[in-house]
């Protein structure tokens, strides 16, 4: 190594200790160097171990003796270990800050850091000598060390007491011992351990004036520990481990570390959130520091620039906090500090967590950004709030009518701004506002109102022409469609004529209010272009369409007649030629006219064309027609008159359609004939008639049928169908085929007894005595109003019998028996009689509990025992009872105790002698617990004198142990006493742990009890006592649990399906199993069904329904296989089944087997009678 001038590290002994000295004033490196060498060997420091031979020792963090842990005899740049397990830089021996220098006349020793195991790297060189000057150094005097050490042996040295000066700190401690005689080359290696070994510190120490002191540093607050004295020297080398824990030890002194303030905690965690709330819980830190934890902090921040106050605190002595008040959506940063006498820890790592997220808060009112003619702009800002959730898009509703007219969604959309389009000027509009996220939307802002702009008016009409003359027009045109606010207040009209082509400027001709003008001063025969502006007060609008007006010309000459281009029965396609003569301007219109017999002409065609095509004439009808044409002047004179004729069609429709006679299923009609015949003579007729639906339109096919002749208008329908609205329509028939029908004729046939309605349907739940029916009127009432329903409930017989008749469309049956399937249908009747019964419906009522169950009887009695037998109940209440209970009271109208409980009407009980036992049975079906019975009253004789044994009160049994199985449910075991222990159990249980509220729960010989109907998130304490012929046992000790808290949301669904169906013990004749309920939990109202289904059969049959959770079924095959599934059920259905699983009896015995149980009997038999005093060998002498 590279040293500092005025300092050295040396290597010294055989614990490798490490010294700094100071610089001596005045003194070289080198004899700073040869001086410490010197003393060191003078008490046996550097000679104490070999150079060769070194092993690695270390022991539960305890340097070997040849480790190098100066700087030294430490490699260049390998890190060194602290005594808390972790790696520090090398430092410069002179200016380590962890090894503050000591004075040179008292040299003291380094510190030796606690290592744990495993970290620890002996070094197997032992420590370099320092380079010397050879001139001061004084060869070692080999030869006579030998000779003394051949002469003498050296004395071993003994270990001193040591001990605590002052008070221990909570990380340091200063120590002592007093050396007594020990040689003086003795080395003492002080040793601190902690209570539970896990820990271990060591110091050594130079002795001075007979005394040796050391620091000792690494204590962990409030930590039990032992410190001893280990002693060394060079004549008896030993490794450290050799020192602690070999004869050199000293007396262990135990002391203890000074308290702190506690760790810090773990960070807490959240047991649930809201959207203005958080709940955190946490732990107590992992050491208290020798002072007990009296209170915690728990601070929770928006976030960690919060200004140094916290959104929700907590100071107290609990391990939970909720924190209220937050913020919708935001997250939030929690820490914990625990507290004790001595002050605070730190806090621990901080949690973040969000909390819910709501909808955003409503926006402020829109604002009008622009507004122009016909159009307004609109712009909104986003919430001040998006309740923690991006705001996903705006929906703007806009009211455009009276205020309360209703609002129109107009945009929905990301964007902020939107523009009206079509607005109406002077009119109100309301603008507002919603804002939308992920979670939902918001509420809509104050409205907005706006005023539609105004301005010019649209444009007017299209000039047009009323009157046409040579030197003059009078022209017309509409006011303006859109006003804009102002109606116009005059209107000019611009006029240019068009010569050659020639485009000349508009000048106004008209100013005036009027909507129509003469316009004189004109030239005959000349085209001119007009156009209107209205003028209102917001200025002029914009000019109208031009149209283009002529002067009228002096009219042509005559045409030559017109001609036929072609025909058909409807339609003349007429064509002419243009006339010979114009009269100086071209024809430019022709005018075809009909020529009537009065010689009335009527225009037919008029138009620029010399063809026409003549629609929608009669078919065999002659017609008159004559051409005229016009030019610019008017029309000429007329054409001769030419006749043309069309061709035939099918007649039209008849003229008259009358019914003459109705009936349930038919009809008389009678016909009146067309008023066109189609140019042919009508030859018959084909009568359609059709059913009206509701909609009023024709349903169905159509009955058709034929009339023949011409004289014959008269036809009956048939097959048609009571009340219901028909029409009827007739089409004639000639020649040219069937002609177009009559007008629709309606009519209804007479009424007849309704459909059927449909069955009938439930209102409301169904109970165990009443139920409520509805019915609908039927489909089809056949033309009269339903007067009456009659309602039938099938009997046990299987006929129906009436159960009522009214016009009501409900019914409340009363007086039912509960678990009773009941079969109703209803039918309907009018004034016409009644019609057929609707489809039945079956309802099935519920169950409901039990009745008393009857002649309770004692079959046999002694002084412990009692025998009874009873009937099932009459009332059974829809279910067979699946079990029974027996209850037994010490006195009469006493509180009273399950004895016993199960499927049979037969048992056995244990009763005290010398007493009256009041007896009653309740009977359990589907629904629970029904009406005690009768109370029988069994006086029990007193108990045999004669060699009575003596038995002793049972022994306290351990506290129970409980399985929270949910939020209502729990399930307590207990010992049972021991081996052969006949005894009987009481359970009591109290809510908070309560002395005087404990209640007796459970009676009865089973180590197992399932508690029932708990309130969750509760805290409750169960105790138990065993009862034998001798009494009463001591309690147990409570033993306490929590329910589990209720899940915030209910589901109304079915239940999960049960899991891990087990078989508990397997019997001859029977096997019972157990399963656990579903994921869901156990929840009130939960039933289970068992169904199982025997080896070699494809069919389950259920075997048990009720509310617990095991099941033994019995009377079963020997030897053969089941296949058991569960179900779980409840008010809102059943669930899945659970896996099924197979399960076998046991195998029936041979001779042996059924030998041993006749043994057993007779020996207990024997028992007996000698246990009452009788003489066998009297009888048998």
């Amino acid at each position: 190594h590279n040293f500092r001038p005025g300092s050295v590290s040396l290597c010294l002994g055989p614990l490798s200790l490490s010294f700094l000295v100071l610089q001596a004033s005045g003194s070289t490196p080198k004899a700073i160097a040869r001086e410490s060498e010197e003393a060191a060997m003078k008490r046996g420091f550097l000679n104490a171990a070999p150079k060769e031979a070194k092993k690695k020792d270390v022991d539960d963090g305890v340097i070997a003796a040849d480790s190098k842990l100066s700087n030294g005899s430490h490699p260049v740049g390998e890190p060194l270990i602290n005594s808390n397990g972790k790696d520090e830089e090398t430092l410069d021996c002179a200016t380590s800050p962890s090894m503050p220098p000591h004075s040179p006349a008292s040299p003291t020793l380094l510190q030796a850091q606690p290592l744990p195991p495993g970290q620890v790297q002996a070094q197997e060189e032992a420590a370099q000598p320092l380079e010397k000057d050879p001139q001061s150094m004084v060869p070692p005097k080999e030869d006579t060390k030998e000779e003394v050490n051949k002469d003498q042996a050296p004395p071993l040295p003994t270990a001193p007491q040591a001990e605590v000066m002052g008070e221990a700190g909570t990380n340091s401690v200063r120590v002592r011992c007093d050396c007594g005689e020990n040689p003086e080359d003795t080395s003492y290696l002080f040793v601190v351990e902690s209570e539970d070994q896990k820990q271990r510190l060591t110091k050594a120490s130079l002795p001075s004036h007979g005394t040796c002191e050391a620091l000792i540093e690494g204590l962990l607050p409030g930590r039990q520990y032992t410190l001893c004295v280990a002693v060394s020297t060079p004549s008896h080398p030993t490794s450290p481990k050799d020192a602690v824990n070999t004869m050199f030890q000293g007396p262990k002194t135990p002391f203890a570390a000074g308290p702190a303030p506690p760790e810090t905690p773990l960070a807490p965690s959240v047991g649930g959130k809201s959207k203005t709330s958080l709940k955190f819980r946490w732990n107590p830190p992992p050491n208290s520091c020798g002072s007990a934890v009296t209170a915690y902090t728990c601070q929770v921040f928006r976030n960690q620039v919060d200004g140094g106050e916290p959104a929700a605190a907590y100071e107290g002595p609990d391990t939970k906090f909720e924190a209220k008040g937050l913020r919708a959506g935001t997250p939030y940063m929690a820490r914990v500090s625990a507290c004790n006498a001595l002050g605070s820890s730190p806090f621990s790592e901080w949690v973040v967590v969000s909390t819910s997220a709501t909808v955003p808060a409503t926006p402020a009112e829109p604002l009008c950004a622009q507004i122009g003619l016909g159009w307004i702009g609109v712009a909104w800002g986003p919430p001040a709030e998006d309740g923690g959730s991006e705001v996903t898009s705006y929906t703007l509703e806009v009211e455009d009518g009276p205020e309360g007219s209703g609002y129109i969604a107009k945009y929905s959309g990301p964007n902020t701004v939107f523009v009206l389009q079509g607005v109406t000027p002077t009119a109100a509009y309301r603008f507002r506002v919603k804002a939308s996220s992920a979670v939902g939307a918001s509420q809509f802002s104050p409205p907005l109102s706006v005023v539609g702009a105004c301005g010019p008016t649209g444009s007017p009409g299209m000039v047009v022409m009323e009157r046409q003359y040579s030197h003059a027009l009078a022209v017309r045109w509409t006011p303006p469609e859109v006003l804009n606010g102002a109606p116009p207040a005059m209107y000019q009209v611009g006029m240019r004529p068009l010569v050659d082509g020639v485009v000349t400027n508009f000048v106004v001709v008209h100013s005036g209010e009027s909507c129509k003008c003469d316009i004189g001063g004109l030239q005959p025969a000349c085209l001119y272009e007009f156009l209107v502006v209205a003028v209102s007060a917001h200025g002029p609008s914009p000019p109208s369409p031009s149209s283009l007006l002529e002067t009228s010309c002096a009219p042509p000459e005559g045409s030559d007649p017109p001609y036929l281009v072609s025909g058909g029965p409807n339609f003349l396609h007429i064509g002419w030629r243009p006339p010979a003569i114009t009269n100086g301007s071209p024809p430019v219109c022709f005018r075809l006219e009909a020529v009537g017999g009065d010689n009335e002409a009527v225009v037919v065609f008029e138009g620029p064309a010399l063809e026409a095509p003549l629609h929608n004439l009669q078919p065999g009808r002659a017609l008159w027609l004559r051409v005229s044409a016009a030019n610019a002047l008017g029309y000429g004179p007329p054409s001769p008159t030419v006749c043309f004729t069309t061709g035939s069609l099918p007649p039209g429709p008849p003229s008259c359609v009358e019914v003459d006679k109705v009936t349930r299923t038919g009809a008389r009609f009678r016909l009146g004939a067309p008023e066109q015949d189609g140019g042919g003579l009508v030859t018959g007729y084909k009568v359609q008639v059709s059913r009206v639906v509701a909609s009023g339109e024709e349903g169905g096919a159509p009955i058709t049928v034929a009339v023949e002749g011409v004289d014959n208008r008269t036809c009956v329908v048939d097959k048609l169908t009571a009340g219901c609205q028909y029409s009827v329509k007739v089409h004639a028939i000639n020649a040219e085929g069937v002609g177009h029908p009559s007008p629709s004729v309606t009519f209804n046939t007479e009424a007849g007894p309704p459909g059927a309605p449909e069955a009938p349907t439930l209102v409301g739940d169904v109970t165990g005595s009443e139920l409520s029916l509805g019915w609908a009127a039927p489909e089809r009432c056949n033309g009269a109003d339903i007067v009456e329903y009659c309602l039938q409930v099938q009997d046990s017989g299987g006929s129906f019998a009436p159960l009522y008749t009214g016009c009501l469309t409900s019914f409340d049956v009363s007086s039912l028996k509960p678990g009773t399937s009941y079969t109703f249908r209803v039918r309907a009747a009018n004034p016409a009689g009644p019609g057929p019964f609707s489809p039945s419906l079956t309802v099935t009522t519920t169950a409901v509990a039990p009745g008393p169950p009857l002649a309770v009887t004692p079959l046999a009695v002694t002084h412990n025992t009692l025998k009874l037998k009873w009937s099932p109940p009459a009332f059974t209440g829809g279910s067979a009872p699946h079990a029974y209970s027996v209850m037994v009271a010490e006195e009469e109208g006493g509180p009273s105790k399950e004895a016993w409980s199960g499927p049979t009407t037969s048992c056995k009980i244990k009763v005290f002698s010398d007493t009256v036992a009041y007896v009653t049975v309740v009977a359990f079906n589907s629904v629970g617990p029904g009406t005690s019975s009768s109370t029988c009253n069994v006086s029990i004789p007193s108990s045999p004198v004669k060699q009575a044994p003596v038995i002793q009160l049972p022994k306290a049994l351990a506290a129970p142990s409980v399985s929270v199985k949910g939020s209502h449910s729990a399930v307590v075991s207990w010992g049972g006493g021991g081996k052969g222990k006949n005894y009987e159990y009481e359970l009591e249980a109290s809510v908070g742990g309560a002395e005087d509220d404990f209640v007796v729960c459970y009676s009865g010989s089973q180590n197992t009890h399932t508690l029932q109907n708990l309130q969750p998130n509760e805290t409750y304490a169960v105790r138990v006592t065993a009862l034998n012929d001798a009494g009463r046992g001591p309690r147990s000790a409570a033993s306490d649990f929590y329910t589990r808290a209720t899940p915030s949301k209910t589901s109304n669904k079915p239940p999960a399906a049960p899991e891990r169906l087990d078989l508990e013990k397997a019997g001859k004749s029977s096997l019972k199993m157990r399963w656990k309920e579903g994921p869901d939990g156990e929840v009130s109202g939960v039933s289970y069904r068992v169904e199982m289904c025997a080896e070699g059969s494809e069919e389950f049959v259920t075997c048990y329904t009720g509310k617990t959770l095991e099941y033994c079924a019995k009377k079963l095959k020997p030897n053969n296989r089941y296949t058991v599934r569960v179900q779980a059920l409840n008010k809102w259905g059943s669930s899945p089944y659970c896996a099924e699983k197979t399960f076998k009896t046991a195998a029936e015995g041979g001779a042996i087997d059924g030998i041993v149980p006749m043994l057993v009997v007779l020996l207990a038999v024997l028992m007996t009678f000698a246990f009452l005093g009788f003489d066998f060998l009297a009888v048998l002498r």
